[in-house]
């Protein structure tokens, strides 16, 4: 089994049907940092099928990007800012493993 590493997964869907599509596909791998940023640990194999997956979904249009970040880095990630939104909550803090 291949080790799991951090991930910043972000998108751009120009469509709002897909990009809800798109959205709950990643959302079964990770979690919600910004509207189309999320952080995953995956390993390599549900890294690929993340990407397979969400190429299924995507048009050549929308874009798709996936960094892998080391854990160092993921405990440097800052979030923040409500966007307007009521009752904004901080993501969860980044765990080492």
């Amino acid at each position: 089994m291949s080790e799991k590493r951090w991930h910043l997964v972000c998108y751009d869907v120009r469509d709002p049907k897909r990009l809800a599509k798109v959205a709950k596909t990643v959302k079964g791998f990770g979690d919600r940092i910004q509207l189309s940023v999320f952080r995953c640990r995956l390993s390599n194999r549900q890294k690929e099928e993340l990407r397979l997956e969400l190429t299924k979904l995507m048009k050549d249009e929308d874009d798709l990007l996936i960094v892998e970040i080391c854990p160092a880095c993921a405990m440097r990630v800052v979030a923040g800012g409500s966007g307007g939104k009521e009752g904004w909550e901080p993501p969860p803090t980044f765990e080492v493993f």
